[in-house]
């Protein structure tokens, strides 16, 4: 049966059952809050009496119709019909679980002169130093060796090894290709384009970026920075998207923002725990790699 046919033919057996009109609505959401209790029921259950609860299978169908035709009513009173949904939930599901083969990743350099695009791959370094009792850090350009913007500390009054956040910029860069912070320090803004260089490499792209990268360092600091992790909460990645829908990266998945995220974080707690050392930034295999400190 069509998702359309379903809600139709539901759409004839809603009852106007509200003591007072004004309820009408609210009660299939409070009908499916039932009805998800039946559902849990059911596995309490199956839990409980094991194989021997042979009707497991047909009282969990017949819960989750009664789920189905609350939420069909809900979309009904609502304007909304359950195929816009599906389809809907399909792209978000697969945006934020699927879309991740490196053939999907979009080229946002593609475009554009070889003096503007970012390198392909090359090797910085994390060098750590102490001046003034203070722990300091400067990123090394390896292929200069030259220093790649300012001396970084953790700009906070105990050593939380936050100096080595940069590393962040860097996974943006290798797996999503995009950091307007590091087109900035590399000196990659895409001037050839007006139009993008104020507004996708400009200051307030910028500004974005490192409002992303400390956002989801506050929750990683209640995750241990997310060294055993093997995801990231979706709805960190919601938020992450919302945050940088203004932008170019929008176009980048959930599940391109979550490798981008767990790489960065696997190099930074190497680097915090080397106290510095050599990063490979590969945008060519979409990676970060750990090199050592010699």
């Amino acid at each position: 049966m069509e998702f359309n046919e379903y809600q139709k033919k539901a759409r004839e057996t809603i009852q106007d059952s509200a003591s007072d009109a004004k309820y009408t609505e609210m009660v299939p959401f409070l009908g499916i809050i039932g009805e998800i209790g039946s559902v849990v029921t059911q596995l309490k259950i199956k839990l409980k009496d094991g194989e021997s609860y042979v009707a497991f299978k047909d009282k969990l169908a017949e819960e989750l119709g009664d789920v189905l035709w609350y939420l069909s009513t809900i979309a009904s009173q609502n304007n909304l019909t359950l195929e816009d949904i599906a389809t809907q939930n399909l792209a978000k599901t697969h945006d934020r679980f699927l879309a991740g083969d490196d053939s999907l990743y979009k080229d946002f350099d593609l475009e554009y002169p070889k003096e503007e695009r970012f390198p392909e791959e090359f090797e910085i370094e994390f060098r750590s130093y102490t001046e003034d009792g203070k722990n300091k850090l400067q990123i090394i350009d390896k292929r200069d060796d030259q220093p790649i913007g300012d001396p970084l500390t953790d700009n906070t009054y105990e050593d939380d090894g936050y100096r080595f956040h940069d590393i962040f910029h860097y996974g943006y860069l290798a797996v999503l290709g995009w950091s307007p912070v590091l087109r900035k320090l590399l000196k990659k803004k895409r001037k050839s384009d007006p139009a993008i260089d104020e507004n996708e490499d400009g200051a307030r792209s910028q500004i974005t970026e490192e409002l992303v990268s400390l956002y989801i360092y506050h929750h990683a600091l209640d995750h241990d920075l997310l060294k055993y992790s093997k995801s990231v909460d979706s709805g960190i990645i919601k938020k992450v998207k919302n945050l940088v829908m203004k932008t170019e990266v929008n176009e980048c998945s959930g599940k391109q923002w979550e490798k981008a995220i767990l790489a960065s974080y696997q190099i930074y707690n190497q680097l915090r725990e080397n106290n510095g050392g050599r990063v490979l930034v590969s945008r060519k295999n979409r990676s970060l790699i750990y090199l050592g400190k010699k």
